[in-house]
């Protein structure tokens, strides 16, 4: 009964840290408007309106074999050779600690041949939620930082946050025949409505069949309306929602709409930092646990990582420790208020001595000024690199990959006290 209570006061505790996580987040996302004015500006929203209150009426249709794969080869022959506006409405649906989390996203943006993109992505979970700017072209994917109005880059993985015209060049590619759902008949269009057979696999590495729905205008063969229905790999796409979701798998229910084709478009490619890998950002992502202060001594539930990356900690005048190199093993509690404060901390465990890797790790605390270098018995390598909610460890000196890990990391408006010296 105590453990129960123990955990229900945990959940009680955690849902009142991401709601004020929430209040930053959002502080945040003023002042990346404010950087990105012609930016917003310029990404469109379309019209309110729903599709489904716009259809007169539906009749049933037969298309042959030979139509169908004319309609199809039609399609990827001419994906991505116009301009066009969309919009996309999203819900991501995935479990975090045994409780369901709906995650609804919206997105409105822009195409200009051959493969660039501008968008407005916004995440509203109510106690959470963030507004950021998106932009991609040459395989590459850009997210402006809500912090500081920065740029960052990553390779564009095909998840939901990618171009739309990528994400049709993988169903058109990796999928079956085409089949005939409907005529549907609306004010000004009439719309074929199509299914997309065989197709698996489309959001990340997951071997599960996704259902896809297209509706083409029957005139002149565009697309008018997509809708995805299952799987998402969430580590593919955990850069870029708030940070208290932490899960691996989840399904996804969307809807992109598709309009002012031949639209005057005109996109440019931000200049970047490129420390994201494959999409996500360097190291592991670890359960975040709760931001709680706790007294000198007191006993807490056990961390997630070793050493710790979030959790319990130690509060003034026990915590934080001096920035800098230490000689002396410091405990979790102490650490972790260190990386609540947008630290990183770089930890070694050599029982024969490692001069030349304490070097290699003191000269970044010369060149940031928030970098922790200390001993630390018990872990799983020589060498981790942590800051909050993230570790990365290794058995021989990399200096590349500690050095990305820092830049990603330093001053993350995603420690919760960042903004403390």
């Amino acid at each position: 009964m105590k453990y129960k209570w123990s955990l229900t006061y945990s959940v009680i505790i955690l849902l009142i840290a991401v709601a004020l996580i929430g209040c930053t987040a959002n502080s945040g996302n003023d002042s990346l408007i404010e950087t990105n004015p012609e930016l917003e500006d310029s990404v469109s929203q379309k019209p309110l309106g729903s599709f489904e209150d716009e259809i007169l009426s539906i009749e049933e249709l037969t298309l042959s074999e030979e139509k169908l794969r004319s309609i199809k080869d039609h399609l990827i022959q001419t994906s991505g050779i116009e301009t066009f506006r969309y919009s996309m409405e999203a819900i991501i649906k995935t479990n975090v600690a045994g409780i369901e989390v709906k995650i609804p996203v919206s997105i409105s943006g822009e195409f200009e041949p051959v493969d660039k993109t501008k968008s407005k992505v916004s995440i509203n979970m109510g106690f959470v939620s963030t507004e950021a700017f998106s932009v991609s072209g040459g395989g590459k994917l850009y997210f402006a930082n809500s912090a500081d109005g920065k740029w960052t880059s990553s390779e564009d993985t095909a998840q939901i946050f990618s171009s739309p015209t990528v994400i049709l060049s993988n169903i058109l590619h990796k999928s079956g025949p085409l089949a005939v759902v409907s005529k549907e008949q609306l004010a000004d269009v009439s719309l074929l409505h199509m299914k997309v057979t065989k197709l698996e696999s489309l959001f990340g590495n997951i071997d599960q069949d996704i259902q896809a729905d297209l509706w083409i205008n029957q005139d002149n063969l565009r697309i008018y309306k997509l809708t995805l229905q299952g799987p998402v790999y969430m580590p593919d796409i955990q850069t870029y929602l708030p940070s208290q979701i932490d899960a691996r798998e989840a399904t996804v229910n969307v809807s992109y709409e598709f309009y002012k084709y031949q639209d005057t478009i005109s996109i440019e490619i931000p200049e970047a930092e490129d420390y994201l890998i494959n999409g996500r950002l360097p190291g592991t992502k670890v359960f975040e646990q709760v931001n709680l202060v706790i007294g000198f001594g007191e006993s807490h539930p056990e961390y997630k990582s070793t050493p710790a990356t979030s959790g319990w900690h130690y509060g003034q005048p026990d915590a934080p420790a001096p920035w800098g190199v230490h000689d002396e093993f410091l405990p979790d509690e102490v650490l972790l208020q260190n990386l609540v404060q947008g630290g990183i901390g770089l930890h070694y465990n050599c029982e024969d001595g490692c001069q030349d890797v304490i070097d290699v790790l003191a000269k970044f605390s010369e060149q940031y000024p928030k970098i922790l270098v200390s001993p630390y018995t018990g872990m799983n390598k020589k060498i981790a690199i942590t800051a909050w909610s993230y570790i990365d460890e290794m058995d021989e000196i990399d200096v590349g990959r500690i050095e990305v890990f820092i830049k990603a990391h330093h001053n993350s408006e995603r420690a919760p006290e960042h903004f403390k010296p």
